[in-house]
């Protein structure tokens, strides 16, 4: 593990730390309440109904009377949350005004995924109940407060109480959350206004992210990127539910999505979950039993999905919580362990997934059993976990494909490179020379092709060894660097064959660079075993334009070539100008030492 695990390691203890700490300190200011059954409505503008009210247990048939002589206890922060259950559960409280004005009152439940809410209230004045039934099970432009979750508004006359009993139940088992606030009417229109604004800003921003997702996926065509989208997608729909802000501006009209979406949507988020998991890490060759286990996973979702859709309610409520709890489990693993053989950019993405887990593990647990002493506030510390994770997945994506990026161009840069000498081969004199021809005539200057060719060099390798050969053509390679410029192309064309592609204001100083090159290769033998090598080689010139126009790389190979074979006939050790040259005369002309 590199040294630089240390500061990593640090931020993702602080990034668990905070999200712990959000959460413990919306769990003690919730238990900071007093075992009394009545709220004081005259100065609060908002306040829990836990430690101020009483709860009772019941079955979904049970009617106010009944309600009226249940047997109570306390709403202690400990019953706020009740797991899974089919119960209908009644709260009761009594609200109190000594002030000498009437007080509006908005009371609000804390979940957007609850069936049925029933408010009974009656003032001192008043003689009956009142009643008034809440639903999610209708489109949402019936309910009487224009709030994401369910809410009823009342009032309190002055210097006076109101008895409020309150039936929270579904129709299928689920999870159960009895945290109700109450507010006073313009505190609630103040926090309904931020709520929105702070919520706008999370949907747009993740709306941007999932769009700039999309655009980079499809034109990348990586589908690392495109199940990234998918995730986010999924990520963001399912967070429309939860927070029941899809219900309130989207699906406003379709109360079965907002009740039968939920397990449909917890699952296409850890199917995504998985497939963007198996590209990022590249579980196939990395891992490859995990990879079969999230396949399976995968295959479970697909199955849940269709279940679910054609009715299946209590196994595929099970299955979603599981199939979440194995993502909050398993991705983590599975980066840590990519993270450790090396793969640098896995430690954004575990740090991703470790802060969203520790929260949605909790979450799960909440919403499983009542073991936990809260209820759903849990929620908005995974929500905050999620914007942290979306911006994790994306640094980590991010990292991953200037990766690739880089490992393209040294894949790139290996095809178009000669191993022996680190020159170019024939692919990079291709790919340079069209280059060239697209940007041509930019600066007022000429392009010529210098051939190379090592005189005798099999004489070398027969009577010093191929080890010797190789050093010479090591040598010569050294010399095309050191006399050549950045824009020029030093190309080992093959066996004892070199090329260089040069810019030069005239034929005359083309000749001069391969004259250089050739007078110091042969003055200078290559040692080797403290034996001097004596060599020489002979260059060929032709120049690429002709009569305005740029050559073929065939017809400039072949000019070139014609030059280097007449230098061979003339004896070797020479420089030769192509024929029918516009930048010489019309005749070879060898240039000997």
């Amino acid at each position: 593990m590199p040294l630089s695990f240390l500061p990593d390691y640090r931020v993702i203890v602080l990034g668990v730390l905070a999200v712990l700490a959000i959460g413990l300190c919306g769990s003690s200011l919730m238990a900071q309440t007093t075992p009394d059954a009545t709220v004081n409505v005259g100065n609060v503008k908002r306040v829990s109904l836990t430690g101020r009210a009483e709860l009772w247990s019941a079955s979904p048939e049970s009617q106010l009377a009944d309600a009226i002589a249940g047997e109570y206890k306390p709403l202690a922060a400990a019953e706020v949350n009740q797991g899974i259950s089919g119960h209908a559960f009644w709260v009761r409280t009594r609200l109190v005004n000594p002030s000498d004005m009437a007080r509006e009152w908005v009371l609000v439940h804390e979940t957007s995924y609850l069936d049925h809410l029933e408010i009974y209230y009656r003032s001192a004045e008043e003689d009956r109940f009142l009643h008034r039934a809440l639903t999610d099970r209708a489109p949402f432009d019936a309910r009487p407060v224009n709030y994401r979750t369910l809410a009823f508004s009342g009032r309190v006359p002055a210097n006076s109480q109101t008895e409020l009993y309150i039936k929270a139940w579904y129709e299928k088992p689920d999870s159960v959350s009895l945290q109700f606030s109450l507010y006073e009417q313009a505190h609630f229109n103040v926090v309904r206004a931020r709520e929105n604004l702070i919520f706008g800003a999370y949907y747009g921003a993740l709306g941007v992210m999932i769009l700039i997702s999309l655009m980079i996926g499809l034109l990348l065509r990586r589908l690392s990127v495109l199940s990234y989208a998918a995730l986010l997608l999924a990520t963001g729909t399912m967070w429309l539910l939860l927070n029941g802000y899809g219900f309130q501006y989207l699906w406003a009209s379709l109360p079965y999505w907002q009740n039968e979406g939920f397990h449909i949507v917890y699952l296409g988020f850890a199917l995504f979950a998985f497939e963007f998991s198996k590209h990022f890490l590249g579980t196939a060759k990395r891992f490859p039993r995990g990879h079969k286990v999230l396949l399976l996973l995968q295959v479970l979702c697909i199955l849940g999905v269709g279940l679910r859709l054609l009715g299946w309610y209590g196994p595929i409520l099970h299955l979603s919580f599981a199939l979440l709890a194995a993502v909050a489990i398993l991705l983590p693993v599975l980066s840590a362990m990519a993270w450790w053989q090396g793969l640098r950019y896995a430690r954004w993405y575990f740090l991703a997934w470790l802060i969203y887990s520790f929260s949605l593990l909790i979450v799960l647990t909440s919403a499983y059993w009542s073991v936990m002493p809260w209820g759903m506030q849990w929620l908005t510390v995974l929500q905050v976990g999620s914007l942290l994770e979306t911006v994790c997945l994306a640094v980590a994506l991010t990292e991953r494909l200037l990766n690739l990026e880089t490992e393209r161009r040294h894949a790139l840069n290996l095809a178009q490179q000669d191993p022996l000498t680190g020159l170019g081969n024939r692919r990079l004199l291709q790919l340079e020379y069209e280059r060239f021809r697209h940007r041509h005539s930019t600066d007022g200057k000429h392009l010529f092709l210098i051939m190379i060719d090592l005189d005798h060099f099999k004489q070398i390798n027969d009577r010093y060894g191929h080890d010797a050969g190789d050093k010479v053509l090591k040598e010569v390679a050294r010399l095309l660097r050191q006399h050549s410029r950045d824009t020029d192309v030093c190309i080992r064309y093959g066996g004892e064959e070199f090329a260089l592609l040069i810019k030069a204001d005239s034929i005359d100083m083309a000749t001069v660079v391969a004259e250089r090159i050739r007078e110091e290769f042969a003055q200078h033998p290559t040692i080797y075993r403290g034996q001097p090598i004596i060599h020489t080689l002979s260059c060929g010139i032709t120049a690429v334009q002709r009569h305005g126009e740029s050559m073929s790389v065939t017809d400039m190979m072949k000019h070139a070539d014609q030059a280097l074979y007449e230098g061979k006939a003339a004896g070797r050790n020479c420089t030769v100008v192509a024929r029918d040259n516009e930048w010489t005369r019309p005749t070879a002309t060898p240039v000997r030492p």
